[in-house]
């Protein structure tokens, strides 16, 4: 799975990423693909994955590996120069071999791991115009086996006292549109921690509703939560004043739920699945106008389908590629795999797991009912 990176262009920051510590990039050239620093085990799990027609659609597509080439891609990619750590010991030579300088240009993982590979992965955002994107954090138990007993001790103290204790899934970062007013709120892992089971489901409804009373009741004061102004808005006229129809959103969380479903299923009933660490990254289209069009090519699409259908022909083939690149009304993927595996030896699935993803499914569909019962 890994291609040659020679030639290509230097990197730059993809400014949608919404949480977790390795730097995501991308292209200049192009908006299709991100390149996420990775492990092994990572780029492991998503060959795997091939082999799982059901599960690979909930996934963002890999295209390989990436190598480093060039200085400004170790830059842009957070690698440090020499550490000062080499000159510490005075016993140690000033001029650092070239062991040395080689080691302390290895991308590092938040474990120390080296980041040997670059993952090339389908960019889950393309099509959108405004995308609100919400990272939420899985499971219970958020180390693996081969955890050192630092790191699990560190792991379950910052587990305590959060959703991911008591709920089995975590607000990682939020990055939400107003359609309203032009501007953006953004949630970092600061926010996430304060939850608790009685404002988790007020956190959701700020994301899906940013114009509501739900979201104007997060204090924006506190740590974690930043309000940008669309740097946009002066310069274009596709910005609307109004809200995202209700018709709308009631779709995008059924479909929301339909789709959570299925992974939850699929999840139980493949106990050699492990994922540890992994997340649920959904995204919808914040913008009024980008999502009005959407729809009505949805819809038109339907109209479509059905008059093939009733003259008797045979369903039309979707390029999912062309209808991305006209626009697309929201998305949900599992994302990040640095400790997740298909090789777990056990009769059932981890039932933190599990918990977490229903404890969603019960938010998502209280989400549903706020929406149809306040008309949010």
């Amino acid at each position: 799975m890994n291609t040659e990176a020679n030639c290509l262009s230097p990197l730059i920051k993809f400014e949608n990423q919404v949480a977790g510590h390795d730097r995501i990039l991308k292209f200049p050239t192009t908006d299709l693909l991100v390149i996420k620093p990775a492990v092994k085990k990572e780029l492991e799990f998503y060959e795997h994955a091939q082999q799982h027609s059901e599960f690979e659609c909930w996934i963002p597509k890999c295209f390989g590996s990436v190598h480093r080439s060039t200085e400004s891609e170790l830059e842009i990619l957070g690698q440090q120069s020499v550490n000062a750590n080499l000159f510490a010991d005075k016993s140690a030579a000033l001029v650092p071999t070239e062991q040395q300088l080689a080691d302390s240009h290895r991308a590092k993982d938040t474990e120390g791991r080296a980041l040997d590979e670059h993952l090339c992965l389908e960019n889950v955002l393309y099509g959108f115009s405004r995308p609100c994107v919400l990272d939420l954090k899985l499971g219970k138990r958020l180390y693996d086996e081969n955890a050192t007993p630092a790191k699990i001790e560190k792991m379950k103290k910052n587990a305590q006292g959060t959703t991911s204790e008591t709920l089995g899934i975590r607000i990682s970062g939020m990055k939400v549109y107003n359609t309203v007013d032009g501007s953006w709120t953004v949630y970092d892992k600061r926010f996430g921690r304060r939850l608790t089971p009685d404002t988790f489901l007020d956190a959701l409804l700020s994301f899906f509703f940013p114009s509501s009373i739900y979201a104007q009741r997060q204090d924006a004061q506190q740590p974690g939560i930043r309000h940008v102004q669309d740097p946009d808005l002066a310069e274009t006229t596709t910005v609307s004043r109004k809200r995202i129809g209700s018709n709308k959103m009631n779709w995008i969380l059924e479909s929301l739920i339909e789709d959570v479903t299925i992974i939850r299923e699929y999840i139980q009933e493949h106990p050699e699945l492990e994922m540890i660490g992994a997340s649920l990254l959904i995204a919808f289209e914040g913008d009024k106008v980008a999502a009005d069009a959407t729809w009505k090519r949805m819809l038109e699409e339907d109209r479509q389908e059905k008059t093939r259908m009733g003259a008797g022909e045979e369903e039309g083939d979707e390029d999912e590629d062309e209808d991305d690149e006209n626009g697309k009304l929201y998305d949900v993927r599992l994302i990040d795999f640095a400790h997740s595996s298909w090789t777990a030896k056990r009769p059932s699935q981890d039932e933190g797991l599990l918990e977490g993803l229903d404890h969603f499914l019960l938010s998502l569909q209280s989400c549903l009912e706020r929406q149809e019962a306040e008309k949010l």
